[in-house]
Order: C-alpha cells, then structure tokens, then sequence
C-alpha cells in the first residue's frame, strides 16, 4: 500500500526535469542526471532495434538472468511493447522509495496511449547506474 501511494503522489508530480544542488531523497542531483541518461538511452536504443546497446544499460543481474541480447529485445517486444518505438517520454525526478531508487516515466506508445513506466534502478559496484526492471501501468488516458 505503502508503494502505491508512493508511485500515485509520483504520477501527480510527473513533469519535465528540474535540477537543483540539493539530493532528491538519497539521491545526489549527479545520481538523477545519469540515472535519467540511462533509461533515455535504453528507450532511444529500443526505438533504434539497438538490442545490444539497450541489453548492456540492463543491470549486470538482468542480463545474466536474459541471457542475450536479443532475447532482451524479444521480451521487450512481448511484454513491454509500449516502451519500444514510443512516440513521447516524459520524465519526473528519480525518487527513492522504501529504499529502492525509481525513475518514474510518462510513455505515450505508437497508437497514442498512455503508460507509465517505473523503472528500478540498480548502482552497479563502479558506481554506473544500471534498469534493474520495469512496471508499465496502462492509463485511460490518450495523448492528443
């Protein structure tokens, strides 16, 4: 209940990123700025069918767990197709919730949907921030 509440006040705030000197939560605002170049990256890989450059933004767990490159890009294909070639992100500021670091996004797929993506984040032992897994929620809500 608690993460519901969490990710609702999130979607409340989704808007377009604002920096400031100060932590978001446990994060520092260089943590937000990679973290957010991150799932960027990822989302402009899979719009591009860069399979090996989306699988390698995956944590280290994940793409044991994978396997492959293009595996991942099946299962992306398969189970979170709203992620790959959308037409429009918008995203709020990393947040951490009940210890784990999130970067919400607002996701408007190729038929003019409305998703939100939550995506986990993992800081891999060399300090790169890494997608350790992603929720899509569908919306009622089209983009005009």
């Amino acid at each position: 209940m608690k993460r519901l509440l969490a990710v609702a006040s999130l979607l409340a705030g989704l808007s377009l990123p604002c920096w400031s000197a100060e932590p978001i939560g446990n994060i520092t605002t260089a943590d937000a700025i990679a973290i957010q170049e991150v799932v960027q990256s990822q989302l402009d890989a899979l719009a591009n069918d860069d399979a090996a450059s989306a699988f390698e933004l995956a944590s280290s767990q994940k793409r044991l767990l994978i396997g492959s490159p293009d595996k991942f890009l099946r299962l992306i294909k398969e189970e979170y197709n709203p992620i790959y070639h959308y037409e429009r992100a918008i995203f709020s500021s990393p947040e951490v919730i009940e210890g784990d670091p999130i970067q919400v996004v607002r996701v408007t797929d190729n038929t003019s949907h409305v998703w939100v993506a939550i995506f986990s984040m993992q800081q891999e032992e060399d300090s790169s921030w890494k997608i350790d897994g992603c929720q899509l929620l569908e919306t009622t809500s089209v983009s005009i």
